[in-house]
């Protein structure tokens, strides 16, 4: 938790960072938000040769086919551009806020 002062010095830091490298800015960004066409069209060229390895692969196509449409499955799920997930540096799995201590 920062305070108030640090807070001011931190968002100073920041919109200078911005204005003087507005590149890297975008790019980082950039990471940030979900790629949906990039999702779908790996998910779809996934569901394509799926049928193709069953004809061509005997029963070892048979898996690969299986794993093809279970990995496009989740690629499809993954596009959602609805709900982006938070960036890496900000995620916080398994751990909660702590409330501040009034006293």
């Amino acid at each position: 938790m920062l305070d108030p002062q640090e807070k001011a010095e931190f968002d100073g830091l920041v919109t200078f960072l911005r204005v003087a490298d507005p590149k890297f800015c975008r790019r980082m960004d950039r990471l940030t938000r979900p790629r949906p066409l990039f999702y779908t069209s790996a998910a779809v060229a996934l569901w394509l040769l799926a049928p193709l390895s069953i004809v061509f692969g005997g029963w070892t196509g048979v898996l690969f086919a299986a794993i093809f449409t279970g990995y496009g499955f989740r690629l499809y799920t993954k596009r959602n551009g609805n709900h982006p997930q938070p960036a890496w540096w900000v995620a916080t799995r398994g751990r909660r806020a702590q409330p501040l201590d009034p006293a």
